[in-house]
């Protein structure tokens, strides 16, 4: 069987309207719902619903615009790696990360300007349920990765730098509504790591599996060190 072919075509080509409607509603959308999440108590209903809501809003983007965009450089025909040897390169990536980021934890103790929001967003899994905090970060994990390592970047034409700086600036937009400057951070690091490993292979394997390992791993390590 001749392989998919994967370069633009007309029908899959998004439009101008449509490049902006994948880029600014859902961006918007996720923004307000991890606002409320921030602002409301911790570990409570308002938070989750919030939170899951968030991860609806990915679902739908990709339902909606994630599926046959062609919009940026065609995808490669088949991942760089097999699967298998994708999950593990993201994985042992996302424990690199994690490793970086409790080795930082260290400097966000002694800053109460830092250690404040984090201790407040980790209050989340202290006073409500872990395992629904576990699963709310994990589907938004899977979200994030879906929209702003695919959806953003096959919306957009322009160069793979072009597209790394609009999906990068709108995901350290949408993150920093939670208002935790070490989130920030991790959407710089984690985010550029994810978007990299994402057109290197042309596959949401390994930056999916780098994302869920860091940031699941965060919230059981983090509050061991804070």
């Amino acid at each position: 069987m001749a392989p998919e072919q994967t370069s633009a075509s007309p029908q899959h080509e998004p439009n101008g309207v449509t490049r902006w409607a994948a880029l600014l509603v859902p961006s918007g959308a996720a923004a307000a719902g991890l606002a409320i999440a921030s602002a409301a108590p911790r570990g409570g209903a308002i938070f989750y619903a919030a939170t899951f809501g968030v991860a609806a809003v990915y679902a739908v983007a990709w339902v909606l615009w994630g599926r046959g965009v062609r919009g940026g450089a065609p995808m490669p025909a088949s991942p760089a790696l097999p699967a298998r040897a994708e999950l593990r390169r993201g994985v042992l990536i996302g424990l690199g990360l994690l490793a970086l980021f409790l080795i930082g934890a260290q400097v966000v103790r002694v800053v109460p300007s830092l250690l404040g929001p984090v201790q407040s967003l980790l209050d989340n899994a202290r006073v409500g349920p872990l395992w629904l905090t576990a699963m709310t970060t994990a589907l938004n994990g899977l979200g994030e990765e879906a929209y702003f390592r695919r959806v953003i970047p096959r919306s957009l034409r322009g160069s793979l730098l072009f597209r790394a700086i609009i999906s990068m600036g709108l995901y350290l937009a949408v993150t920093a509504a939670l208002g935790v400057p070490l989130l920030a951070v991790a959407a710089l690091l984690v985010g550029g790591a994810a978007f990299w490993e994402a057109e290197r292979s042309g596959s949401l394997v390994s930056p999916t599996a780098l994302h869920l390992t860091w940031s699941l791993g965060m919230l059981v390590a983090l509050p061991l060190v804070l």
